[in-house]
């Protein structure tokens, strides 16, 4: 790419944040360190309580200050209808990107026909090294990401145009807005994810707490599911996907088949009580969840080691556990609004103007 592309004004950055005082500071500067400079870096703060939006005014960025706790959709919609650059380059306030990340999303945009989506990945290794749970948990992001189907916006190009089709995003969600916004996609445009635009990310460092995060998402996904089947039957969305740099064309089938071994695991030990013959039910539903996850146990063994991976076996024990009970509520998730007529879909075309916010 020639040098004089680095200095076009075509992206506007946009921050969400909440409560991200330990982090922020790295993910402004970050941004301001990019070889590509962007025209417009717009911070919105939901609200916070931690000081963070100190933080942010001591940079050269617009500050919308969201009227209320909107959540991350909101949030992001408030900064979208906040900015004009015909390219809207999402980034989150636990994040820190590595310097090319913007260049080689354009460069990534430009050479794609058709591209309605250029995806990062996470770095390997975290933003903040706070112990063996947070390093799980990023290399298990650093992985998914590089091989998964879905959408994320943590790190993430996409034009204005595009955004604005379908319908932006959907703020009844808290939690997996971004990947039911990629289900909304028109399926003309093509997604693009690859490793040369990466963000170090700051993840959560509690055992309890990575499982109840893990568990509050996975209910968000019958919902959203529903949601995009009821789209797929308009044949009106759904990305062309190209991987870039990945090693991978999409991801590996099966990940409800692991969750489903892994609870059933914990569910079946109490049969041992009964007889150690029985011992052989949970040990063989855990041999079907170690057999199903042994490209990943054996990713992190190679990156830090056979005691890490054994760390990581058991923790994606629990992670997946977490989400097959997270799932299940989500099924009532479903009935409650398809019960109340909230299931539908919200409408693509032009994005509803959001919750105006306090401009700085």
């Amino acid at each position: 790419m020639p040098d004089e592309v680095a200095w076009r004004g075509d992206v506007a950055v946009i921050v969400p944040n909440y409560n991200k005082r330990k982090t922020l500071r790295a993910c402004l500067e970050s941004v301001y360190a990019q070889t590509y400079r962007p025209a417009e870096v717009v911070v919105v703060d939901d609200v916070s309580t931690d000081g963070s939006l100190e933080i942010a005014r001591r940079f050269p960025c617009a500050i919308v200050q969201s009227p209320r706790n909107q959540g991350p959709a909101g949030a992001r919609n408030l900064g979208v209808a906040s900015s004009s650059a015909p390219l809207l380059f999402f980034v989150d306030s636990d994040t820190a990107l590595a310097p090319d990340a913007i260049r080689n999303a354009v460069e990534a945009y430009r050479q794609t026909p058709d591209c309605g989506m250029v995806q990062g990945i996470y770095d390997i290794e975290p933003l903040y090294d706070d112990g063996p749970v947070e390093r799980y948990r990023v290399l298990c992001e650093h992985y998914e990401r590089s091989r998964t189907t879905a959408t994320f916006l943590s790190c993430t190009l996409i034009p204005r145009h595009v955004f604005a089709e379908a319908g932006g995003l959907d703020e009844r969600l808290r939690d997996g807005e971004d990947f039911e916004f990629g289900t909304r996609i028109p399926a003309r445009y093509r997604r693009v994810v690859t490793t040369s635009v990466v963000t170090r990310a700051d993840d959560e460092d509690r055992f309890w707490g990575c499982l109840a995060e893990r568990f509050v998402r996975s209910t968000t996904l019958p919902v959203i599911m529903v949601r995009a089947r009821r789209l797929r039957g308009e044949d009106r969305a759904g990305f062309q996907l190209d991987m870039i740099g990945t090693g991978r064309h999409k991801r590996r089938k099966g990940p409800r088949l692991s969750s489903a071994s892994a609870t059933a695991t914990f569910l079946t030990l109490p049969l041992a009580l009964l007889s150690p013959w029985l011992l052989a039910v949970p040990a063989a539903a855990l041999a079907v969840f170690l057999f199903r996850n042994r490209v990943f146990i054996g990713f992190a063994r190679r990156h830090r080691g056979v005691r890490f991976a054994a760390w990581v076996a058991w923790m994606q024990l629990c992670f997946h556990a977490a989400f097959f009970l997270g799932a299940c509520v989500g099924l009532l998730r479903v009935a409650y609004e398809l019960g109340r007529r909230r299931g539908e879909p919200i409408r693509t075309g032009p994005s509803p103007v959001p919750s105006a916010g306090a401009r700085e």
